[in-house]
């Protein structure tokens, strides 16, 4: 006799849990891969969503300004000259 009873999949997949919080570092190039994933997946090539990954004018002012999502860790103008 065959079996009519359907088998439950199961997720065998395994989420690293830190257990220090993000750093400036670590929030900066997750963002940054999060617009590269949204460019691939707005139809850009691989190229054209590195270059607008790369080029800070061409994000949005929300994402790059002060507060924005994505951290500043480039030293600023002021630091420069020191």
């Amino acid at each position: 006799m065959a079996s009519t009873r359907k088998r439950k999949k199961i997720n065998r997949r395994v989420v690293r849990k830190s257990p220090e919080p993000l750093t400036r570092l670590d929030q900066h190039y997750i963002a940054l891969h999060e617009c590269y994933k949204a460019a691939k997946k707005a139809g850009f090539s691989n190229e054209v969503a590195w270059f607008l990954v790369q080029e800070p004018a061409t994000m949005p002012e929300w994402i790059t300004e002060a507060g924005g999502i994505i951290p500043r860790i480039d030293p600023t103008e002021d630091e420069d000259n020191e």
